[in-house]
């Protein structure tokens, strides 16, 4: 006699003391999905990505898919309730053997907070006891099991483990965000045979109230992964081009023309050359740095060639010093008279600066702010932009408007995208030119700002 037939009737949970009142497995709710035109049903550990087993339902026809899909799941159910101290490999070969041959099966009562999705009663999986559950001989079901599916969350801890250790622990965290909503918008869809409507559908799922520019940061997030997935073989083809949003966009921060940089730096300099501040809005203004890179800048990182180049090294060697990413370190070169920048009397600060310092401090620990970055902030965003620029001045003109001007200015201009990248450094060409380099020579970088930043008739 078959041991599973003496488990045709079942009690529920509710009426039967002697059940235990947790299970040793919980099982999700089951899951369908389509491939090659035939259904499947999979049922999965709760918590699990590789604890999972499918079956083929061997028909095109959704009716007699879940016709099917019922009576397994019923079964399933039925064992579960009576064998609540069942490991998982014991229900995985209950599934094997029903999928072949169908038994009565019988449950009443809803207990899904105990049991887990397999036994929501709303799911339609709840089987009337008196009801005699036959074999569906016009049904023909097959087991195959299949390797697990292949889900985003599996897909993002892959990716995080191959290139998380790259990324600063805060870039990290908003990466493990931002996978967490997308990976529960897209639950256990196999990522190995996903769609293009599946990923639109994503994306209209994700614009659920959230501004455009971050549901296409994550979308950003999203395509990483996939590439990256296609790259090792995890998935054979991605349907992510060209899915981000194009309205509603727009930044909040603006570019400022080219005349109100020069005005800019012009009330910069009209400061002493022993203030920072002066510097702190004609360094943003040259080399479109972050507000954090220049304010954290010391005497060391301030760099003269043989061929007469000087640039900022912007990098985080030094206590309390931090960079976006690996790929933000870089050297930006300083051009004399842009926009009337005087690169003598920025040079006469840095050696005042090193001079006055405490001698047993080693240059990289030498630092040339006078103010923190977020004393700094205020003080350009409140009071020297607005200023500045007088009546001019507009809404969503900040310090981070200086480096989106740079970025505009070489878009404009035609400059490569590997050129703009080691000077913004941003890894990504579409994110270059889209929001705001390594290899590249710096005297090549050094002529291409001198072209870009000088007028014909300055003195650059």
């Amino acid at each position: 006699m078959n041991i599973l037939a003496e488990h045709s009737l079942v009690t529920s949970a509710v009426t039967n003391p002697a059940l235990p009142l947790r299970p040793k497995t919980r099982l999700t709710k089951p899951y369908h999905y389509r491939r090659n035109g035939i259904y499947y049903l999979r049922i999965r550990e709760t918590g699990s990505v590789d604890r999972t087993v499918s079956v083929s339902l061997k028909t095109t026809d959704r009716r007699r898919a879940m016709d099917a899909s019922q009576h397994l799941s019923s079964s399933i159910q039925a064992f579960h309730l009576d064998h609540p101290q069942a490991s998982w490999s014991e229900l995985k070969e209950h599934f094997r053997v029903i999928s072949a041959e169908l038994f009565e099966a019988g449950s009443d009562g809803n207990v899904t907070q105990v049991w887990g999705g397999l036994h929501d009663s709303h799911s339609g999986l709840m089987v009337d006891p008196r009801r005699q559950v036959q074999p569906l001989a016009d049904v023909p079901v097959s087991i195959s099991v299949l390797a697990p599916a292949m889900t985003f969350e599996a897909l993002a801890a892959l990716y995080l483990a191959d290139r998380g250790q790259g990324q600063k622990a805060s870039t990290l965290k908003e990466t493990k965000i931002c996978h967490g909503t997308i990976s529960a918008a897209l639950g256990e869809l196999d990522m190995r045979t996903h769609s293009r409507a599946d990923l639109v559908a994503l994306r209209d799922r994700l614009s659920g109230g959230r501004m455009p520019s971050t549901v296409n940061k994550l979308l950003i997030k999203l395509s990483a992964v996939l590439a990256w997935s296609v790259e090792n073989g995890h998935i054979s083809k991605s349907y992510d081009k060209k899915l981000k949003l194009t309205k509603g966009t727009e930044s909040s921060r603006k570019a400022f023309t080219q005349d109100q940089v020069g005005k800019l730096v012009a009330y910069s300099n009209m400061m002493p050359e022993t203030s920072w501040k002066r510097w702190l809005l004609s360094l943003g203004a040259i080399t479109g740095g972050r507000l954090n890179e220049i304010s954290q800048l010391t005497a060391s990182d301030i760099q003269t060639f043989e061929s007469g180049i000087t640039v900022i090294h912007i990098n985080e060697i030094g206590e309390g010093k931090s960079i976006k990413n690996k790929r933000s370190e870089r050297l930006v070169p300083l051009t004399h008279g842009a926009y009337g920048f005087d690169l003598a009397a920025f040079l006469r600060y840095v050696e005042t600066t090193s001079r006055n310092a405490d001698q047993s401090e080693p240059s990289h620990s030498v630092k040339l702010a006078q103010i923190g970055y977020k004393t700094a902030g205020d003080w350009a965003n409140r009071q020297a932009i607005p200023e500045a620029l007088g009546d001019d001045h507009r809404p969503g003109l900040t310090y981070h408007s200086l480096r989106h001007s740079l970025a505009t200015l070489m878009q404009v201009k035609g400059i490569p995208t590997t050129h703009a990248q080691a000077v913004m450094g941003h890894a990504s060409g579409t994110v270059t030119f889209d929001t705001y380099g390594a290899g590249v020579p710096v005297e090549v970088i050094a002529r291409m700002l001198k072209t870009l930043l000088c007028p014909m008739h300055s003195n650059c």
